[in-house]
This record gives C-alpha cells, structure tokens and sequence, in this order.
C-alpha cells in the first residue's frame, strides 16, 4: 500500500508540472479530414467578367479569382514560362511570398483564442532565450516591434550560403548575433520579416507541433485549402503544379538559403486554397469575432493615402470602404490577396513573373464591389 501511495504521488507531481507556464503545450489530435465547401456558387455577370477579361488578357500571365457573396470567377492567363510553351492553368501553385503572414497572424490568433498566449505578453515569457524582453506579440502582428530585418544580417554571419537556413537556424542565429533594433518597441511601424519568423517559433513551442504542422492542421484543414504547403514540405501529388518565379528571363530555379525561414514567406498555394481560407475567415470557422475585430483594427493613424496596418493584415481606407489585405513579392512571385470581409468579397492575384506584377487593386476592387 505504502509503494502504491508513492507512484501515485510521483504521477501527480509530474501531471503538475506539465501545465505549468512555459512547459511544452500538448499537441493537437491531427486529422485527415478536409473543410469540403458545400455553398452553390453562381457565375458574375457577362458584364462584370468581360471587364476582368479586358484588363488582364493583354500581357498577364497568370491565375486570378473573384468572389461576391455567391458569385465566384477563376481564370488563368498566359503563359508559366517567358518562352511561351506552357499555358497558365487556374490551379497552378506560388510562392505567396508575403501573403504567408495572414497565415502567420491567424495561427498565432488561434493561440490566443485557445487561451495557450496573451497578445499583451512579451515573447519572453513563452523563449525564454528571446533577446528582445520588452517586445510584445501584438508588436511582432503588427510590426511596431523596431526589430532589425533578418535578411540584411544573413549574408555576412549565415557563411555558407549553398546551405538552406530553416527557423530553427533563423532563431540560433538571431540570440547569438543579436542584431541591433533599429527602434524601441511602439515607436512606429516599421514593416520587418523578422517578426513574423519570430512568430513561427512562438507558435512551434506554444504549441508543442512544427509550425507547418500545427498550420496544417489548424488551418488548411478546417478551411479546406488541399493544395498549401510551405518550403521543404511539398505533397508529390502536386510537384508538377508549382511554379518557378522569373524577373523577366531570369528564373529563380531551386532553393534560395533563406526559403527554409517560415512564417514571413515560403507558403505556397493557390486561387481557390486563398479563396477557402477568405471563406474560412468570414464564415467564422477559424477565429471569433473579437479577435476578427482586432485583426483588422488599425494599430497605427491612417495615412494621408489611407493606408495602416493591423494584424498581420495590411488595410486600406478608401471610399467603398475598408479593405484587408496582404501583397508579397519574392523571387519572382508577385501576389495579391484582398478582402472586404464585412461584404462577403475577395479578389486573388497570382503571378510568377515581373512584367504581369503592375496591378490596379483600386480598379479591381471599385469593380467587384459596384456590381449588383
């Protein structure tokens, strides 16, 4: 009886310490299963898609999808390559370059909503290496951290540039070499990559799972995005799908050393994934409305151009109203992901090559928002 006591003592002691602050967080239970939409999409109308039409199919190459509360149109344009023997398919797969924050930011939202981090916490408390103490999550969302970008450090500390740098080595990289902030914390928003690669961290020991795990499972699953995948993590089933970017005839062929940092970038996807994930979003299928309501809240004054930001989302004030969205550029990829989400209305550009990235998103957006 006396040994009985002592093992179940030890059990409770050890069950203990497993919930205290800081202990790795049990992992989600993982699942085949994808998000299948079931809504009766319906055709714009020949008007609104003859407009699309003329404005994309001199000189674009690339897909693009548009969508108003039931009414959905895809297309691809062009050609995949500068040679013009490939034709540009509507399911064809891109680099989304910084368009992989919005993913990013809603993963860590997920986070706070499962109560697992506060966005008022320093980032310290959850790495405790992290060399940076009076940063907040919300300031690594937003972008008012100050932090020094990354990418102007690697090339003279990361020696051996034919070897790929993954977030594990971003994060070594960064507690050892300390680069210098070039601002205290809330001074002002100043766009960083760092950010959002010290998010994928932050999200890989909260949670206990590698960060493009507990993305595909907490993401790509429950929105139904089959086709999403980050660098290093590509299904076979679609490698004959996926793009290689070009400026003009320089193509960006295999593995640059910093593909392998996730979170700021190296999320690859296409029209209808992004499309899924703006439905996932708007249905409510992903974060409340609270945090829906942060995520899109400027955390700055809206500039003279009525441009802010929010959390992990770039907004724009214009006169039809609010948008949320993210543009990216990387390698050769160009990439456009739009939402007016209180209108049930996104529109989704993706291109592989410099000479198709000149896009009017004011143009678009007055179109899809004008129509009945």
């Amino acid at each position: 009886m006396q040994r009985n006591g002592l093992i179940i003592f030890f059990i409770l002691i050890f069950a203990s310490c497993q919930d205290k602050p800081g202990k790795t967080a049990q992992k989600p239970q993982a699942t085949d299963s994808f998000y299948v939409l079931k809504d009766k999409l319906k055709p714009f109308s020949k008007k609104f898609r003859d407009s699309i039409d003329a404005y994309f199919k001199n000189d674009f190459n690339g897909t693009v999808l548009f969508y108003r509360d039931g009414q959905l149109y895809k297309k691809a344009y062009g050609y995949r390559d500068y040679k013009r023997t490939s034709a540009m398919q509507t399911d064809d797969i891109f680099q989304l370059a910084s368009v992989s924050k919005t993913v990013t930011a809603v993963a860590t939202l997920l986070l706070v909503q499962d109560g697992k981090i506060s966005l008022e916490d320093t980032v310290c408390r959850y790495l405790r290496d992290f060399p940076y103490r009076d940063v907040t999550v919300r300031q690594l969302l937003n972008h008012r951290s100050g932090l020094a970008n990354y990418m102007y450090y690697t090339d003279t500390f990361w020696k051996d540039t034919s070897c790929c740098m993954n977030t594990g080595d971003f994060y070594d990289f960064m507690v050892t070499c300390r680069p210098k902030p070039y601002l205290a914390p809330e001074v002002s928003f100043s766009y960083c990559n760092t950010n959002f690669a010290f998010l994928a961290v932050l999200i890989r020991e909260v949670s206990g799972m590698p960060f493009y795990r507990f993305v595909e499972e907490r993401i790509f699953k429950p929105s139904g995005m089959r086709n999403s995948f980050y660098k290093g993590y590509m299904p076979p089933r679609i490698k004959n799908r996926v793009l290689e970017g070009r400026y003009e005839k320089k193509v960006y062929s295999g593995t640059y050393y910093l593909d392998g940092v996730l979170g700021d970038k190296s999320l690859f996807s296409c029209v209808d994934d992004l499309f899924m994930f703006h439905k996932a979003l708007s249905d409510g299928r992903l974060i409340n409305d609270s945090l829906m309501e942060q995520m899109q809240a400027p955390s700055y004054r809206y500039t003279v151009y009525g441009k802010s930001y929010g959390l992990g989302f770039r907004l724009s004030n214009t006169p039809n109203g609010k948008w949320v969205y993210h543009n990216g550029w990387w390698r050769g990829f160009w990439t456009f992901f739009w939402n007016r989400f209180d209108k049930k209305a996104c529109f989704i550009v993706l291109t592989n090559n410099k000479k198709s990235s000149h896009v009017d998103e004011a143009r678009l957006g007055e179109w899809l928002l004008s129509i009945p």
